[in-house]
C-alpha cells in the first residue's frame, strides 16, 4: 500500500512517535491475519457454486461483510499511522484498503475458489509487509529526524522600509476629515395615529 509505505518514509527521515505508529502497523496486520483466516475458510468449505461474474455469489454476503467490516477498522488504523508521520502526511490519500475485499468480477472460466486462493495469498504478503514496516519505524523516536542530506535553510530578515515624510500624511488626514464630515440627518416625524 503505497500511503502507509509513504508515511513510514516519512517518519524515518523527519522523525516521529516511531513505537506508536508501528503498534498501528501491526494492528493492521492483525486485521490482515483476520481476514486471511476468512479466505481460508471459504477455501476450506466453498458452499454451492455462485454466478460466473461476481465472487462475492461465491462466498456469500455474511463473509463478503466480515471483510467490509474489517476494511472499516483498517481504514481507522491507515488515518491513524497517517497522523503519527505528522503534517507532511497530510496529503496523503487512503488509495486502497490493507484488506483484500470480496467485490470483485471474475475472470472468465475463474472460479469462486481460484480467486479465492489468489485473494489469500494477496492478503497474506501485505500482512507480511505491514510487520516488515512496522519493523522499519519501531527505533524512531519523537522528533528525531535521522541525517537528512540538506542543512536547515535560514530565513532571512524582512527589509525594513524607511519612513514616509509625515507632511505627506497630514495631507491625506485632512482630506479625509473634509470627505468624511456629512451633514446630519434630521429625524423623521412619525404618522399620527389612527383611530
Amino acid at each position: 500500500m503505497q500511503i502507509l509505505d509513504q508515511a513510514v518514509e516519512l517518519i524515518r527521515k523527519r522523525g516521529g512517535n516511531g513505537p506508536q505508529v508501528a503498534s498501528r502497523l501491526e494492528a493492521l496486520a492483525t486485521l490482515c491475519d483476520e481476514a486471511a483466516r476468512i479466505w481460508k475458510s471459504y477455501i476450506d468449505t466453498p458452499g454451492a457454486p455462485g454466478d460466473k461474474y461476481t465472487l462475492v455469489s461465491w462466498m456469500g454476503a455474511g463473509r463478503a461483510n466480515e471483510l467490509y467490516e474489517l476494511s472499516l477498522k483498517a481504514k481507522v488504523l491507515v488515518d491513524e499511522v497517517r497522523a503519527g508521520a505528522g503534517p507532511q502526511a497530510r496529503l496523503l490519500v487512503l488509495d486502497e484498503s490493507p484488506i483484500v475485499m470480496a467485490y470483485a468480477q471474475l475472470k472468465d472460466g475463474e472460479t469462486g475458489p481460484q480467486a479465492a486462493r489468489d485473494r489469500l495469498t494477496a492478503q497474506q504478503a501485505m500482512s507480511q509487509h505491514l510487520r516488515s514496516l512496522a519493523g522499519q519505524v519501531r527505533s524512531v523516536k519523537p522528533g528525531t529526524a535521522k541525517a537528512a542530506g540538506k542543512p536547515a535553510v535560514k530565513k532571512k530578515a524582512a527589509k525594513q522600509k524607511p519612513p514616509k515624510k509625515a507632511a505627506a500624511k497630514k495631507k491625506t488626514t485632512a482630506k479625509k476629515k473634509a470627505v468624511s464630515k456629512k451633514p446630519a440627518r434630521k429625524p423623521a416625524k412619525k404618522a399620527p395615529k389612527k383611530k
